[in-house]
């Protein structure tokens, strides 16, 4: 017999599983992976399984997570601002730097 261990949470949700080894720190519960649901790794998410009376359920509960939207924070977005208007300075500069050498080198009159 095989098996596979599941950790629970206080509601008896399947929020992690090890195959081989365990997890420090973590009360792991043992369960014979002959007995697993089909298509339990293929569809396995956080409390998305419960185990109840020896046998692993879907959660009619369950509510997938939404995962947190990323992008540019503020921070980054003021950081973006200040380099743009930088560039645009240095472009300014170079274009002012130009001319003068122009001039000193009497390119433009």
């Amino acid at each position: 017999m095989s098996t596979i261990k599941f950790e629970l949470n206080d509601k008896n949700e399947i929020i992690s599983y090890v195959k081989q080894g365990g997890i420090v720190g973590v009360d792991l519960v043992n369960f014979d992976d002959n007995k697993l649901p089909d298509g339990f790794y293929e569809n396995y998410k956080p409390s998305f399984y419960l185990l109840e009376n020896n046998e692993i359920v879907e959660n009619p509960n369950y509510v997938a997570l939404n995962p947190p939207k990323t992008g540019p924070s503020q921070q980054d977005k003021i950081n973006a601002q200040i380099m743009l208007t930088q560039a645009k300075q240095k472009v300014e500069q170079d274009k002012f730097n130009a001319q003068i050498l122009l001039k000193l080198t009497g390119g433009t009159k």
